[in-house]
């Protein structure tokens, strides 16, 4: 995705970082190692380049990922997430849209050289100052590390100082979760609990013990995961905001009170923005509506009152959207729906009608949640957008230690946790479950619709081996209005497919070693199912 950008990145986040800070310049196209530890503002601005790491891009990534999944529809059918999760394209070596190896080797060599920098050249700084630009950079370094671990089966090269490759033999599952926890502990020892209004987005002790979380989540390591809970909500800084709506639509600028915010990227337009609402909107909006919710999630929102969507249900079909939970409403846009000072309409040859071929949704919903409904923009156009990023909200964290602690066991606190989540979507009259196996389809569903959008959904199934039989052999549907006399007469099942069944083989639970990297490096040895 495109972004907005007058200024250069690392600049901006200086502005919003530094602002006071008075940097003299060496007028000179080329920087020696030491000008960069030259002073404790050039240092920040070394730690400033890790940052775009947590939300450069808004939730652009997030979305195509979940495209991969059951929950979103690229309406382009050509989109690189069709031709892989239709079975047109493969992964194999050689080519995986989801792969992340060659990424995340330059940037665990790019941390490895900072903190190498810093054992050279940081005996000038306050010792408080060093730990913590440490602890900065090794929160990123186990972020990269964690990214590779849940694609490749945690099993990669750990570098933890140069000269490194990517060379070498693959670490056992234990020694990388071993590692990953060891940077965040580190962090959540050495950053602190909070930060002025003027640093919002530098990291603290609750993002190391929320990244902390759901790394030992995807490592099964229960306790470790609900202790990293426990130790965050130990700082007294975080709760739920009691409004799911309102949360996405927050400006950094406006300095509202967000106590779910755990670690966000903030974003300055017309200087510093995104483009994403511009990709994404319906075409009613001048958007070029390149994605769509499927029925598969639009009928997981429950009824208000905390019972089943179905649609056969007489009265749930004759008016399927309405009286649904407030969630639905923040997150879905569908026909009839007020919008921007219009009324959506998505029956076929309407302004944002159903079509397949891309350009107009394919299942008859386009998203909401994080488009900024304030700007009339079929009239005045887009503009860089602003609203901000969460890279961790605490409403996920809860969920990380209803399952953590379901996974140890606990029922009744794991339940606690989900609740919550459950009473900030408005739902009066919590939900209760007789065993494991009970919550856990309880807490599928809750992370499949809180999240939704976030980037969990495709990961999700994956970790809980259900990828195998939910991704496949499936098609996702929508439904379009039928209208009789201008009224809607019923709502026509549509496939979001067009006639192709969705593959995904168990392979696919553990991506393969990319074949550069078995060229390149006489120690790397494929994994048994890729050979």
């Amino acid at each position: 995705m495109k972004v907005f950008s007058k200024i250069n990145l690392m600049v901006s986040c200086c502005i919003v970082l530094l602002s006071g800070c008075n940097i003299d310049p060496e007028l000179t196209d080329v920087y020696s190692e030491e000008v960069a530890w030259s002073s404790e503002a050039n240092l920040e601005l070394s730690l400033n380049k890790f940052y775009p790491l947590i939300g450069q891009t808004y939730y652009t990534p997030h979305v195509n990922q979940d495209a991969f999944s059951d929950i979103l529809k690229m309406n382009t059918p050509s989109a690189s997430s069709n031709l892989f999760t239709l079975g047109s394209s493969m992964i194999t070596p050689g080519e995986n849209p989801l792969g992340n190896w060659d990424w995340g080797y330059t940037w665990v060599r790019t941390c490895n050289e900072f903190l190498d920098g810093m054992r050279q050249h940081g005996g000038k700084f306050p010792e408080e100052l060093r730990m913590r630009a440490e602890a900065e950079v090794r929160f990123f370094r186990a972020y990269v590390n964690f990214e590779m671990a849940k694609r490749y089966g945690a099993s990669i090269i750990l570098f933890d100082q140069l000269p490194d490759g990517p060379s070498g033999a693959r670490s056992t599952p234990e020694e990388v979760w071993d590692f990953i926890a060891s940077d965040l502990d580190f962090g959540a020892l050495h950053l602190p609990a909070t930060v002025p209004a003027t640093l919002t987005g530098k990291l603290t002790k609750g993002a190391a013990l929320g990244l902390k979380a759901r790394a030992m989540l995807y490592a099964q390591r229960w306790k470790a995961a609900s202790d990293a809970v426990d130790a965050l909500d130990a700082l007294g800084l975080y709760d739920l905001h009691p409004d799911y709506d309102k949360l996405f639509q927050m400006r950094r600028a406006l300095h509202q009170e967000n106590k779910e915010s755990i670690l966000e990227f903030g974003y300055s337009s017309p200087n510093f923005g995104y483009s994403f609402d511009y990709f994404f909107c319906p075409p009613g909006d001048k958007g070029y509506s390149q994605v769509s919710p499927t029925e598969n999630l639009v009928s997981a929102y429950q009824m208000a009152d905390g019972t089943d969507f179905s649609w056969t249900n007489p009265a749930h079909a004759a008016r399927p959207y309405t009286g649904r939970e407030p969630r639905f409403y923040a997150s879905i846009l569908y026909h009839g729906a007020s919008w921007k000072g219009r009324t959506l309409d998505t029956r076929e040859g309407g302004v944002d009608g159903y079509a397949i071929g891309g350009g107009t949704t394919s299942t008859g919903y386009y998203m909401r949640k994080f488009f900024d409904g304030s700007v009339k923009t079929q009239d005045l156009g887009f503009q860089p957008g602003e609203l901000t990023f969460y890279f961790m909200r605490y409403a996920e964290v809860l969920l990380i230690k209803a399952e953590a602690m379901a996974e140890q066991g606990n029922i009744e606190q794991a339940l606690q946790a989900l609740n919550r989540v459950r009473k900030r979507a408005g739902f009066r009259q919590d939900v209760t479950a007789g065993s494991k196996g009970d919550f856990m389809r309880l807490l599928r569903h809750e992370r499949m619709v809180e999240l939704a959008f976030e980037g969990h959904r495709y990961w999700d199934l994956r970790r809980w081996d259900l990828a195998r039989t939910v991704l496949n052999g499936i098609n996702c549907t929508g439904r379009v209005p039928v209208i009789v006399a201008d009224t809607v007469a019923s709502y026509r099942e549509v496939d979001a497919d067009n006639g192709k069944k969705r593959v995904y083989q168990a392979k696919y639970n553990r991506f393969p070693i990319p074949s550069v990297e078995l060229q390149r490096n006489a120690q790397m040895e494929q994994f048994d199912e890729w050979k």
